[in-house]
């Protein structure tokens, strides 16, 4: 039983990892393309459209980034 969970434990990690990461490349693919934030946060099944901007918050910032490039 413990060596079932050593062996399964790595494959769960790495599936929870690529379905995060999926969610907020989707979640930024709709924002870029325009799509409100409520059709957004509906989509993905959030509660709020708070738990939504965590996903869209690193896409905003990232795009302050390379809008202050310009300034150096």
């Amino acid at each position: 039983n413990g060596l079932h969970f050593i062996f399964t434990y790595p494959q769960s990690l790495a599936l929870a990892i690529l379905l995060h990461c999926a969610r907020h490349s989707y979640a930024t693919v709709l924002k870029r393309a325009g799509v409100a934030t409520s059709i957004i946060s509906e989509s993905l099944g959030h509660s709020s459209e708070k738990v939504t901007q965590i996903y869209l918050d690193s896409f905003e910032n990232n795009q302050i980034d390379k809008a202050l490039e310009f300034l150096k």
